[in-house]
């Protein structure tokens, strides 16, 4: 008997025109049957995945309706990351989903997050790491059901202060 397929854990996070969602589910790069499917009202995934090579399946409905023709994902080893276009721009919604429902499996990207009326600079370098996700994604024509974008791993090559040599101890 097959064993029933688990939720991944998804992050998310937005701003006014798009949606950045990551589904994390190791090696889902390596299935070539994995199936994504985006419409303008929902997101599916099912595929196989990490250490034990588990099913995984998840279900969104989306809070309002999104782009998908200008909607772009990306499989890495770490999971997949979608940069999904809304349909309106405009004010934040107030969750991801439809229904007003906690899932456990659905999580804050705190990593991409950004509230609507936030403006110093550590926002412009968040702001500037997306578009240079964006702007990876799109090099190779990475659009929704492609799956062979360029890798995200080097995303996190920036230095930051905390990163500089610190001084031999006497």
């Amino acid at each position: 008997m097959a064993d029933k397929p688990v939720a991944p854990a998804v992050y998310w996070a937005q701003r006014d025109d798009v949606l950045i969602l990551t589904i994390q589910v190791e090696d889902i790069d390596r299935d070539k049957n994995r199936k994504v499917t985006l419409n303008e009202k929902s997101l599916s995934f099912s595929g196989k995945g990490g250490a034990e090579n588990k099913d995984y399946h998840c279900d969104i409905k989306f809070f309002k309706e999104v782009n998908v023709e200008d909607s772009k994902y990306n499989a890495t080893a770490r999971g997949l990351k979608f940069l999904i276009k809304k349909k309106e721009k405009g004010p934040y919604w107030t969750r991801l989903t439809e229904d007003k429902v906690k899932l456990h499996w659905l999580r804050t990207d705190f990593s991409y997050w950004k509230d609507e009326d936030d403006s110093d600079d550590e926002d412009q370098q968040r702001d500037a790491n997306l578009e240079k996700l964006m702007a990876q994604m799109g090099e190779s024509g990475g659009g929704l059901g492609d799956g062979d974008a360029p890798s995200m791993d080097d995303l996190d090559d920036e230095k930051d202060s905390d990163d500089e040599e610190l001084p031999d101890l006497e």
